[in-house]
């Protein structure tokens, strides 16, 4: 019989017709992507489990002290009483009207569009909402209140398609946001939640209540530890939920979970569901040990490169933060913000070689425990093979010395000189020249 070693495991049955249940992120164009290979994906099995004996440790008492941490930032949105952005933070996405950019297939994007948008942004009434709100499904927090997409030259490498700057991040179900306003055509709201601020879809959120609120925060959270579920009700999907998706554990119980659903007056009502499997979702912290650590990484490998969460996948930043979620430990949105303001150690490898920053990585850095950083880029270190660091990462694709990239599209398990034995690389711009930092936990 295989064991499950999850903290608390949770098992399941069918409640009231609505069911977590497995599920698959909808096949799209990210997955027709380009994914080439070098020597390092067709030498290193791509499988983190052969990592994890490397894994120290972490103790209930030092997760617990995370977890608590978690909590209190997942919930923060909950706190505000006006919205509490910076002027800058306001109106940065209006940079983009001042330059060129296009849609998918090359057509130029107009001003007179971008004039539209902005006035469809309605930031005159900035903050006349100012209420709690939740996410009622798996969404997308737009830049602009649309869903159209902004990309630089598509025929320049790394400036076309998935790189949707209109696309800011992806928004878990349950998840607390802050709502400023709604847009002028009332189609989206301008909300914060604890790691991203932006527009969302009107129709994807529900206000909550003081006593929602309350009822909402039991103190005791269950974390989705199976990738691309689907929470269905009588047969029918309601939403898809990703891995590292919250859900309060209902009082007095064990095995139901409460999810948010948007009510005829736009207010949010609590509902139960169970899963179909105990393996699908747990009591959260899970406790950090090779088994679980194999179980949550091993999902990871191989998903399509996804830029700020679009259609389903994830980037760099979503992988880290979806890895150390079931863990009980917070991380930001972006990759400057997970090296520079979490709450882990930061070890500087500025001005080393190459040999240096492998060195001190290997000497330094915790398996499974480590962010590896450089300037817009996330690494979860896995441990070292062959006196080499290796790392687990959503990554784009390898530099060339044409300036364009041999595309890698996903996420994979490599060293930091990926494609090294390819005479057409720019050796200076490989990860072992580039590292600014590793960040323990």
């Amino acid at each position: 019989m295989k064991k499950y070693l999850w903290l608390t495991l949770l098992s399941s049955s069918l409640f009231a017709n609505i069911v977590l249940t497995k599920g698959a992120r909808n096949v799209s164009a990210l997955d027709r992507m380009p994914s080439h290979d070098v020597r390092d994906t067709r030498l290193i099995k791509q499988d983190t489990k052969p990592f994890v004996s490397q894994v120290e440790l972490m103790s209930a008492s030092e997760q617990l002290t995370y977890d608590a941490e978690y909590n209190e930032k997942f919930f923060e949105p909950w706190q505000l009483s006006e919205m509490d952005l910076t002027e800058m933070e306001k109106f940065w996405q209006f940079k983009f009207a001042k330059k060129k950019t296009y849609r998918r297939w090359g057509k130029r994007i107009s001003k007179r569009w971008f004039d539209k948008e902005i006035k469809n942004s309605n930031f005159d009434a900035y903050n006349s909402i100012a209420r709690p709100a939740i996410m009622v499904r798996h969404s997308d927090i737009k830049l602009y209140p649309t869903s159209l997409e902004i990309f630089y030259d598509p025929k320049k490498t790394g400036e076309g398609f998935p790189f949707d700057y209109n696309q800011n991040s992806a928004i878990y179900l349950n998840t607390p946001i802050f709502v400023s306003h709604y847009s002028k055509d009332k189609k989206w709201v301008y909300v914060r939640s604890a790691f991203a601020f932006g527009w969302v879809k009107a129709r994807d959120i529900a206000f909550v209540s003081s006593a929602f609120q309350t009822a909402f925060q039991t103190g005791n959270y269950a974390v989705t530890v199976t990738d691309d579920l689907e929470l269905r009700e009588n047969g029918v999907k309601i939403t898809l939920v990703k891995m590292g998706t919250i859900f309060p554990i209902k009082e007095g119980t064990q095995k139901r979970y409460l999810f948010a659903q948007r009510s005829k007056n736009g207010y949010a009502k609590i509902r139960e569901t169970t899963a179909d499997s105990r393996s699908l979702i747990a009591k959260k912290p899970i406790k950090f040990n090779p088994y679980n650590i194999a179980h949550i990484s091993k999902q990871l490998v191989g998903e399509p490169y996804g830029w700020g969460g679009k259609l389903g996948a994830r980037d760099c930043s979503a992988l880290t933060r979806d890895f150390f979620a079931p863990f009980g430990i917070y991380l930001p949105r972006n990759s400057s913000q997970q090296a520079k303001e979490s709450s882990g150690e930061y070890i500087s490898l500025s001005g080393l070689s190459p040999e240096e920053r492998k060195d001190t990585i290997v000497k330094y850095a915790k398996p499974f425990r480590s962010l590896l950083y450089v300037p817009g880029h996330i690494m979860l270190y896995l441990g070292e093979r062959k006196g080499e660091p290796i790392i687990l990462h959503n990554y784009w694709g390898v530099r060339l010395k044409n300036g364009k990239k041999r595309v890698m599209g996903r996420a994979i398990i490599s060293t930091t000189e990926i494609g090294k034995e390819r005479k057409d690389v720019k050796k200076s711009s490989m990860l072992s020249h580039t590292l600014k930092a590793v960040v323990n936990f």
